[in-house]
């Protein structure tokens, strides 16, 4: 009897111990929601130029050799038209 007196009684000061104990807890303002998403935002930009920049160290010229050529023909051919247009309207002066 005096045994499970004596279990009762550490089982009800375990379970009220929380009680006694003191936590400090300060209170906290909210964070700005906007310095979260700028933060967010600034690690994303800072993530693109990281991969943009691995990307184009991997490109080799040879293989932008195609394109340029590309281009280059087509402003040759915008050249041509247009001058071809300024040639076949005289100016009126």
């Amino acid at each position: 009897m005096l045994r499970n007196l004596i279990i009762l009684c550490i089982v009800l000061v375990v379970d009220n111990t929380e009680a006694l104990v003191r936590r400090d807890v300060t209170q906290t303002t909210q964070p700005n929601i906007l310095d979260t998403i700028q933060r967010n935002i600034d690690q994303l930009r800072i993530c693109v130029d990281q991969s943009l920049a691995r990307a184009v160290s991997e490109v080799n010229e040879k293989q932008l050799d195609p394109i340029l050529n590309v281009v280059g023909e087509q402003l040759n051919r915008l050249s041509k038209a247009y001058s071809d247009l300024l040639a076949s309207n005289p100016s009126k002066q």
